[in-house]
């Protein structure tokens, strides 16, 4: 009977005496960066340095983030820690002219750590992995699996898209890489580096029509979602004659 308990699968957030828990688990490739490493070792070590700074500071309080060259392990127990984890490592890419691709996860993880060597087993960081290698855009896809709660969607009505940690782009969910501050400046670098690696055009130009879409203030959440957000009166409509000055269809809080 103690047997049977100690071998049940923990719920999220929990962890069974063996380190056996419920995470979430974001694995992401920095594009490029092999390349650059076999070309300018320390430059790019520089820049990798400073992936280090910005990935340990308090943006991604509670994500337990592994860097082994240009691949990235994110961790913990809660979807929002990841999105600033990934978010942060968008903003650091994009600010060195780099690029990620990646995928959020969610379920069994396990880890050890023995003096200096640590063990790894976990059913979400292979399809992590295997999702991150099906992905032909410079984007980091939640998997289909993943629950989201509506507080994350509605954060694009309260804060606004570039507040936001995730988007609803061509049928995918995705992590928003951008933000405030480099928003005008990523559709620039976008259309630089496909100057620079013109058979990687088409990945670009989906960079570029994301950058568009949340330019253009699209909704850029599910549609059946936001259709019951104003079912259940979290979201109405304006209206023309509203003091408000928003145009018909227009979903505000």
């Amino acid at each position: 009977m103690n047997d049977e308990k100690n071998n049940m699968v923990p719920t999220a957030g929990e962890t069974s005496r063996d380190g056996l828990g419920i995470r979430y688990v974001g694995f992401c490739d920095i594009l490029g960066f092999s390349n650059r490493i076999l070309t300018d070792f320390d430059r790019t070590l520089k820049t990798y340095r400073q992936f280090g700074v910005f990935l340990s500071g308090s943006p991604v309080k509670g994500a337990q983030v592994t860097m082994y060259s240009d691949a990235v392990l994110i961790t913990g127990e809660s979807l929002g820690w990841i999105l600033s984890a990934v978010q942060t490592l968008w903003f650091v890419a994009l600010a060195h002219d780099l690029m990620i691709r990646g995928a959020i996860t969610k379920g069994r993880y396990w880890e050890q750590r023995l003096g200096n060597h640590l063990l790894v087993a976990s059913d979400a960081v292979v399809r992590a992995v295997k999702l991150e290698r099906s992905i032909g855009v410079p984007a980091v896809f939640i998997a289909d699996d993943v629950e989201i709660s509506d507080e994350l969607w509605l954060n694009r009505f309260h804060r606004g898209l570039f507040e936001t940690p995730l988007l609803h782009f061509r049928d995918r969910n995705i992590v928003n890489p951008f933000n405030t501050f480099w928003f005008a400046s990523a559709a620039a670098r976008a259309s630089q580096l496909m100057e620079d690696s013109p058979s990687h055009r088409d990945k670009y130009l989906w960079f570029l029509a994301l950058h568009k879409a949340v330019s253009d203030g699209q909704e850029l959440i599910p549609p059946d979602v936001l259709t019951r957000f104003f079912s259940e009166g979290k979201l109405i409509k304006k209206t023309k004659d509203e003091d408000t000055g928003g145009l018909s269809g227009d979903p505000i809080l």
